[in-house]
């Protein structure tokens, strides 16, 4: 997503199966830094799907798919609702951005906080948090847990 005003570009991942999502701020576009970067905490996925930006039929990014054994789908131009999850988040982010610039808040900040609080919120679908359902335990956010009540007697 961007540029932006700032000339900063938002990189938006979602994994499909779960809702859980992870947004990298960047400069210049280095996708594939940042999917390493990602890649290295989460590990590897079975497919990724993308739009059709050059970063991402580019050789290079093929090759890197190649190397890691993840099968690449490209949306179709010009139809964004094939990649209709990504598209959503990107939605919602935006609207996170304009909501800050609004409120005058700095916008890094509330896209992170956004995040925290999107991945640890429970989904209408599944019942579960994203977070929850991809780590397989639940996030600890600003809202207090009856982990924590019973901790404290």
């Amino acid at each position: 997503m961007g540029p932006l005003p700032s000339g900063d570009h938002i990189l938006v991942v979602v994994d499909y199966y779960t809702r859980y999502k992870e947004v990298k701020i960047c400069r210049t576009i280095t996708i594939i830094e940042i999917l390493k970067d990602i890649f290295s905490r989460l590990g590897n996925p079975v497919s990724l799907t993308s739009d059709n930006r050059r970063q991402f039929s580019s050789e290079d990014f093929k090759s890197f798919c190649a190397d890691r054994n993840i099968r690449l789908y490209n949306t179709i131009p010009y139809w964004p609702q094939q990649n209709g999850k990504v598209e959503r988040q990107n939605r919602d982010i935006l609207k996170r951005l304009k909501i800050s610039q609004v409120e005058k808040k700095n916008w890094k900040e509330a896209l992170q906080e956004y995040i925290v609080m999107y991945n640890s919120t429970p989904h209408t679908v599944t019942g579960k948090t994203p977070a929850e359902l991809f780590f397989r335990r639940q996030f600890r956010d600003k809202q207090p847990m009856i982990q924590d009540i019973t901790h404290l007697s």
